[in-house]
């Protein structure tokens, strides 16, 4: 039996009192009650032993003041605490020394063997309340104080005076490096830690002296108790200390296949690199960590298509609706008909034609001609979008009468940008449904190229179907521009996490932030495959399909590097 006591002021460990007692249960713990008086050969009638736990101090006090005889004060009230029957732990209830008594048990708990009982034994400690703090009464009490008068305060833990350390959560695979702190009603100037004291058992975590710090790289997720030697007042103490290390929250997303026998199989990433003189053309998409968890298909698509010996090229990216569900192939459809048509579109009578009005197109200028020459060319490709947004939805709709389901099954965005790159500036046409982005961007500005769709609420916005028949001619934009760096087109996989709002998407230096990160990456030999493993990078909320197409301007770049080695 470990006995301990609450006086005044501080906590004691109590000889055995051959006083009586009763047993009691709070909180699924058993333990006893012992009231001890100033002069032991003194017996209190045994209805002073009380349920307390049940009562206020008013009432308690009260209770107490009825059953004491007159010259019987109060000294303590004590907890006894039931332990394991462990050799080790026995003379801890003869000593009568608090500090020693504590940090034995503290040592005895760093050894394996002992662990488990020592550490119910403070368990039990802990959570065994008691709940008064009797102030006795001497013969110095102002006479109109009545002797029998108790003082009675709530103390609901056997710890009241401990000081209570804290520190901050440490996370798997990080280096951790956090201050003691306190919080408890204790002045933390006075505390002076003793760096040799430290425990941490098996754990791999040390005390910086030098810095005052808890320090370690956790390689597990756990909560353990570490202790320690302080001094305050002159005193030496001794601590405890639970530190919380959380998990990394990538290991908690698992990595599951779909399940067998479904429909529309699509392989969990895809990437393609076309090089041409001039620039290349790069796009990857891979599984979001969502779809990985879930164990569902990738539902983003892509497609690049370059005309050799033209220049001309076009970027498409589509992202399915991850409520809908045969959304990957209603991307796939959507792609793969972009391509298909302007495969037949831009055939050399109809790029010569083209080639002839951009030659009057004059950059920046708002001349008659320009602006004819504008109004023509956008009038040209709405009759090209129009015809693959009639035969995506035509194909969308047979796709699910043969699957008996719903069109809206086959639910997607659509991202296309049609780009002729000259040696010094480039032509963009771009449709868009849906959110995501496609912008043009060069080192001191980006424009760009679609307005996101969005719905009423976050995550919302307008798919690929009937319904855009008429606003149409609002989701397409022409450009023309000098010296472009690249043109970027992205699902909202990629630019919800890195632009995170419409302002956002306006703002130049985020472009440039993630443009510095990417375009190293286009110097690679698989820029592609590079291109798929930045994409794969982790933002806390942000879990959906990622898909990007790029093309990036050779000649900028080099320009770019010369420039800079000039001015070195």
């Amino acid at each position: 039996m470990l006995h301990l006591g609450v006086d005044f002021n501080r906590i004691i460990a109590c000889e055995q009192l051959d006083l009586f007692a009763k047993k009691s249960t709070s909180l699924n713990h058993e333990y006893d009650l012992t009231v001890s008086c100033h002069d032991a050969s003194q017996q209190l009638n045994k209805s002073t032993i009380l349920e307390t736990q049940q009562m206020s101090p008013k009432e308690l006090n009260s209770s107490l003041t009825d059953d004491l005889k007159d010259g019987i004060r109060l000294e303590e009230l004590t907890v006894d605490v039931e332990i394991d029957n462990n050799t080790k732990l026995e003379f801890i209830s003869q000593n009568d020394d608090e500090t020693k008594m504590m940090e034995h048990l503290r040592e005895l708990e760093t050894q394996k063997e002992n662990m488990t009982c020592v550490q119910d034994v403070l368990k039990k400690i802990d959570t065994t309340p008691t709940l008064a703090k009797i102030t006795p009464l001497d013969d110095s009490s102002p006479q109109d104080q009545s002797p029998t008068q108790i003082t009675i305060e709530d103390n609901h833990s056997m710890y009241s005076n401990e000081v209570k350390f804290q520190v901050e959560n440490a996370r798997v695979g990080q280096f951790y490096n956090s201050k003691i702190s306190i919080s408890s009603a204790h002045d933390f100037n006075k505390i002076r830690f003793k760096a040799e004291s430290f425990r941490f058992g098996k754990h791999d975590f040390y005390f910086d002296e030098e810095s005052q710090t808890v320090r370690g790289e956790p390689e597990h997720a756990e909560e353990f108790e570490f202790t320690f030697q302080y001094s305050m007042d002159n005193a030496t103490h001794s601590g405890r200390c639970k530190l919380n290390i959380i998990p990394d929250p990538r290991s908690l997303w698992k990595v599951l296949e779909p399940e067998a026998g479904q429909p529309f199989i699509k392989d969990h990433t895809d990437q393609r690199l076309i090089s041409t003189e001039k620039f290349d053309l790069i796009a990857a998409s891979r599984r979001g960590r969502s779809h990985e968890h879930a164990g569902t298909f990738r539902d983003d698509d892509f497609s690049l298509f370059y005309i050799p010996d033209t220049e001309w090229s076009v970027i498409t990216v589509a992202d399915g609706a991850g409520s809908a569900i045969y959304s990957r192939e209603g991307s796939r459809i959507a792609v793969d008909i972009v391509e298909k048509q302007f495969s037949g579109y831009l055939n050399a009578a109809t790029i010569t034609s083209l080639e002839e009005d951009l030659s009057q197109w004059q950059i920046g200028q708002q001349d008659e001609v320009t602006k004819q020459i504008a109004k023509k060319l956008n009038e040209q490709f709405f009759n090209v979008y129009y015809d693959i947004y009639k035969s995506i939805i035509e194909e969308i709709e047979l796709q699910a009468k043969a699957s008996n389901v719903p069109a809206k099954a086959f639910s997607t965005t659509l991202l296309v940008a049609v780009v002729r790159q000259y040696q010094n500036r480039t032509f963009i046409s771009t449709f868009s449904v849906g959110d995501g982005a496609i912008a043009v961007y060069r080192r001191d500005s980006v424009r760009l190229m679609n307005v996101a769709d969005g719905g009423e609420y976050a995550g919302q916005t307008q798919f690929l179907d009937r319904s855009i028949a008429s606003d149409f001619g609002t989701r397409i934009k022409i450009g023309h521009f000098n010296d472009i760096d690249a043109v970027l087109i992205m699902t909202d996989g990629i630019s919800d996490p890195i632009f995170e709002t419409e302002v956002g998407l306006g703002q130049h230096p985020l472009w440039t932030k993630m443009y510095q990160e990417i375009e190293p990456l286009f110097h690679q030999p698989d820029a592609d495959v590079a291109l798929l493993e930045w994409m794969h990078f982790f933002k806390p909320g942000h879990h959906d399909d990622r898909t990007m197409a790029v093309l990036w301007n050779k000649k900028a770049s080099a320009y770019q590097l010369d420039q800079d080695s000039t001015e070195v």
